[in-house]
C-alpha cells in the first residue's frame, strides 16, 4: 500500500492537532436497571459433600454416577451475554439414560461445536457428554453460592439476576454486559481500599461493567459514565454459567438446574 505524500501526511496531523474537545467522546450516563439479584448463601454441609460427589465423578467420568445426582427433570436456565437479550428457563426430562442426560447438559455449555481433523469421525454426543463433565468439575471447584431468581428455591454455584430486557434496550444498554453487588459496595477512583470512594453500589438493580481487572480489582462503569472499582469478588454477572441443587424430598440433593449464558 503506497505511503501518503508528505504534504498530505502533514495535512493530517495538522487536522488532528485543531480537532475540537468535543469530537473526544464523552462517557455517556445511565440509569442502572431494576433487577431481582440473587444474594450469597452459605451452603449446608451435607449439600458441599453432594457437590463433591457430583464433581468427583465427572472428574472421573463416570457417566452413571453423575447420572444418579442429577434430577428427573433438569431447568435450563440461558441467555446472551449481554442486558437486551432476556433470560429465559426451560424444563426438560425425565431423560433414559446417562447418556441422554449428559448430552443435553453439555449441549447447554456448548458454543459451536468442535472441527474433527479431516477425515476424522466426530461424534457430537461423545462431545457434549465430555463437555458436561469438565464443566461441572469447573463450576464445583469455583463455586460461589448463591440465589437465582430463575430457580426457585435453588442453591447455585453461582448468584444469578433477573430483570427487563426490554427496558435495558429502551435505556440504550442492550448491547452491553451487566454486573451487579449482593451487598452495598463501596466503588472507587482507583483499585484500592484507600482511593477515594466515588459511588456507592446496591443490590436490586443492574450496572454496566467496566472492562477488565486492574490489580484483581473489577471495574464497573458507574451510572454517571465514568469508571469505579470495586473490591475483588464484590460483583457478579448478570449472566452467570453454574449449576444449581434442590432437595430431593428424601433429606438429599439433586442437580436440578443448569445455568449458562452463549453469545
Amino acid at each position: 500500500m503506497p505511503r501518503p505524500s508528505v504534504s498530505l501526511a502533514v495535512a493530517l496531523v495538522l487536522a488532528t492537532a485543531v480537532s475540537p474537545a468535543s469530537a473526544v467522546e464523552t462517557p455517556r450516563s445511565y440509569k442502572p436497571i431494576p433487577a431481582e439479584t440473587g444474594a450469597r448463601i452459605t451452603p449446608a454441609p451435607d449439600l458441599l459433600a453432594t457437590a463433591k460427589r457430583l464433581r468427583d465423578a465427572a472428574a472421573a467420568k463416570d457417566a452413571e454416577a453423575v447420572f444418579a445426582l442429577v434430577a428427573d427433570q433438569v431447568t435450563f436456565a440461558s441467555s446472551g451475554i449481554t442486558l437486551g437479550v432476556a433470560r429465559r428457563m426451560e424444563k426438560k426430562g425425565p431423560y433414559a439414560s446417562a447418556d441422554e442426560a449428559l448430552a443435553a447438559i453439555g449441549l447447554a455449555w456448548t458454543e459451536g461445536e468442535p472441527i474433527a481433523p479431516a477425515g476424522k469421525p466426530f461424534d457430537p454426543t461423545a462431545s457434549r457428554i465430555a463437555t458436561a463433565m469438565s464443566t461441572i468439575v469447573e463450576l464445583v471447584d469455583g463455586a460461589e453460592w448463591g440465589r437465582d431468581p430463575l430457580v426457585v428455591g435453588g442453591f447455585c454455584t453461582a448468584p444469578g439476576a433477573k430483570w427487563d430486557a426490554k427496558a435495558a434496550t429502551a435505556a440504550r444498554i442492550g448491547g452491553e454486559r451487566g454486573t451487579f453487588v449482593t451487598a452495598e459496595t463501596k466503588a472507587r477512583a482507583e483499585p484500592g481500599e484507600t482511593a477515594p470512594v466515588v459511588a456507592t453500589l446496591k443490590p436490586g438493580a443492574l450496572y454496566l461493567a467496566g472492562g477488565d481487572e486492574e490489580n484483581g480489582w473489577p471495574a464497573v462503569r458507574l451510572p454517571n459514565g465514568k469508571v469505579g472499582w470495586v473490591p475483588p469478588a464484590a460483583t457478579r454477572s448478570a449472566t452467570p454459567w453454574g449449576l444449581c441443587f434442590l432437595p430431593d424430598g428424601q433429606g438429599g440433593w439433586l442437580m436440578s438446574a443448569v445455568v449458562s449464558a452463549l453469545n
